[in-house]
């Protein structure tokens, strides 16, 4: 289903996994399409009829807007490229080698995803080196008609970028601004391994902040209408959630599995509290469970023993 954002601006959900859990939007630039965050490729037929209901085809494609490469985001942009033939995918310098040769960011997920890896996600394909632009952040983008600022953003991801439209004073903010529904629940922050920082998150969310924007584009799901009270609700949770993991890691007579278990079920229960049943169910679970090994591990490293530094020669 298409939703229109802005003018020229269209949200698609793509369903995956479950109604209202990835959007990927679609910007006709005046030359072409650009595409933020083309989603896992599970999804190529859901965005293959999005981009047909804007009487385009995948060749229209111009631009592949990459906020960060996780593989819900970015799994079917190697294959997109390869449909789209004057396709350029735009990705951060810390995750554009992972696009060239995806091995590694591969293999990793396969520890945490198993078996699922092929249901969840499908192919990563590569994206050849010359098909790639290399974002530091700062750039302004001229995409057709288009102006995009892009923004370093980690704290979700080394490898963030967050993109603002200059003259719709919108913000696609991948997974820097969290994830909340269009059934008006509460932001959560989304906090993966294996590189969430708190400290640089903030600094994120002041960039973001900074632009004023008028709307939040999430993708995981939608619009956000108050940016600010959504940013800081975000955050105050995020604050709350690593404060609980912090403590929770020191009581090491329980397994991981165990405590990430109950920190879900305890967390869930609060945020869902009084709420009618049919809006609690569209608080989930599982995203609040998988992101407590995120920030074990953010406290596992941040408390891990420096080395001795060198002795200074006489």
């Amino acid at each position: 289903m298409l939703v229109r954002i802005r003018e020229g601006i269209m949200q698609a959900d793509v369903h995956w996994l479950t109604p209202e859990m990835l959007a990927v939007y679609l910007i006709d630039t005046g030359d072409g399409l650009a595409v933020v965050d083309p989603g896992p490729s599970v999804t190529r037929e859901a965005l293959e009829q999005a981009i047909g209901a804007m009487g385009a085809t995948f060749s229209d494609v111009r631009h592949v807007l990459l906020t960060h490469i996780h593989l819900d985001h970015a799994a079917f942009a190697g294959q997109l490229v390869k449909e789209s033939p004057r396709a350029h995918v735009y990705v951060h310098a810390r995750g554009a080698p992972h696009m060239e040769d995806p091995s590694r960011l591969l293999a990793s997920a396969l520890r945490i995803y198993g078996d699922d890896m092929a249901r969840l996600f499908g192919d990563y394909g590569a994206v050849p080196r010359d098909r790639l632009v290399v974002l530091e952040g700062g750039e302004h983008l001229k995409l057709g008609h288009k102006r995009l600022l892009a923004g370093y953003t980690p704290g979700h991801a080394i490898h963030h970028i967050a993109y603002l439209d200059e003259k719709e004073g919108v913000v696609f903010t991948g997974d820097v601004a969290g994830e909340a529904t269009q059934h008006n629940t509460p932001a959560l922050p989304v906090t993966p391994p294996p590189d969430i920082d708190l400290e640089s998150w903030r600094t994120s969310i002041d960039l973001m902040l900074s632009w004023r924007p008028e709307q939040l584009l999430l993708t995981h799901f939608g619009q956000v209408a108050r940016p600010q009270e959504h940013l800081e609700e975000m955050w105050t949770r995020l604050v709350d959630w690593a404060a609980q993991v912090k403590e929770m890691i020191a009581d090491t007579s329980r397994s991981d599995e165990y405590h990430a278990e109950a920190f879900a079920e305890s967390e869930w229960q609060r945020l869902t509290s009084g709420m009618p049943q049919e809006q609690a169910e569209w608080v989930d679970r599982k995203s609040i469970q998988s992101s407590w090994p995120g920030l074990a591990r953010y406290w596992r490293r941040k408390e891990k023993p420096k080395p001795p530094a060198p002795a200074e020669s006489a």
